[in-house]
C-alpha cells in the first residue's frame, strides 16, 4: 500500500506542476497568439521562450500522469485505462506541436521587415498561427476533456477517491468538451469561457491536494479482487 501512497503523491504533484505550467506558460507565451506578433516579437522574445519551455514541462507532466495512473486504473478496467493513457499521450503530443509552431513563429519574426509579405513570411506565420490554435483546441481542450471523462469514470467505478470528486470531474470534463467544440466551430464564448473551464480546473486542484494528503483508497478494489478469487477446497 505504501507504493500506492507514493504514486498518489507523485500524481498530485504532477497535477499541480501541470496546472502551474499551463497557466504561467500560456500567459508568458500569449504574445505568440497576437496578430502583430511578427512586428512586436523583439521585445517579447525572452518571455515567449520561457513560456514555451513551460509548455514543454506541461507536456512532460501529462505523460507522467498517464504512466502513473495506469497501474491504478487498470485494476478497474484495463481497456479504458489504456484509452486514458492514449488520450493523454495524444494531448501531450499536441501540446508539444503547438509549442513548436510558436517557436517557428518566433524564428520567423527575426527576419520580419518591410519586405516580409513579398518574402512570404506572413503567409507562413498565418499557417503556424492556425496550427497553434488548432492544436490548442484539440489538445488541452478536446482530447484532455475526453481523458478527463475516462479518468473520472474509472475513479468513480473504482472508488479510489470519493464519488463526489469523480462526479465533479466528469461534469467538468463534459463542460470543457462542449466549449472546445463551440470554439472549433467559431463561437466566441467571452466570459462564458470561465463557466466552461473553471469546474475542471478547480477539480484537478482539489484532486491533487486529496491525493497528496489522503492518497488512494484501495479497499474497494481489493474487496472486488477478493470476491473474484476462486474458492479452493469447496
Amino acid at each position: 500500500m505504501g507504493a500506492y501512497r507514493s504514486t498518489a503523491r507523485a500524481i498530485g504533484i504532477l497535477f499541480i506542476i501541470a496546472s502551474a505550467a499551463a497557466i504561467i506558460g500560456g500567459t508568458l507565451a500569449l504574445p505568440a497568439t497576437e496578430p502583430d506578433f511578427l512586428s512586436e516579437a523583439a521585445g517579447s522574445e525572452s518571455r515567449v521562450v520561457i513560456g514555451l519551455i513551460l509548455e514543454l514541462v506541461l507536456a512532460l507532466a501529462v505523460f507522467g500522469m498517464a504512466a502513473l495512473f495506469f497501474p491504478i486504473l487498470k485494476k478497474q478496467h484495463e481497456g479504458m485505462a489504456l484509452g486514458y493513457v492514449a488520450t493523454r499521450i495524444l494531448e501531450g503530443v499536441l501540446i508539444a506541436a503547438g509549442t513548436v509552431s510558436a517557436a517557428l513563429m518566433l524564428a520567423l519574426s527575426k527576419g520580419f521587415g518591410p519586405d516580409a509579405t513579398a518574402a512570404g513570411v506572413e503567409p507562413v506565420a498565418d499557417v503556424l498561427f492556425a496550427a497553434r490554435e488548432w492544436t490548442y483546441w484539440f489538445g488541452p481542450m478536446a482530447v484532455f476533456s475526453v481523458s478527463a471523462l475516462i479518468l473520472n469514470w474509472l475513479l468513480y467505478r473504482s472508488r479510489v477517491v470519493p464519488a463526489w470528486l469523480s462526479i465533479w470531474g466528469f461534469i467538468g470534463g463534459v463542460l470543457l468538451l462542449i466549449s472546445a467544440f463551440l470554439e472549433m466551430f467559431g463561437q466566441a464564448l467571452g466570459w462564458w469561457q470561465t463557466f466552461f473551464t473553471v469546474p475542471i480546473a478547480a477539480n484537478e486542484m482539489v484532486l491533487a491536494i486529496w491525493l497528496i494528503i489522503k492518497g488512494f483508497d484501495m479497499s474497494h478494489l481489493e474487496a472486488e479482487r477478493t470476491m473474484d478469487l476462486p474458492l479452493v477446497g469447496v
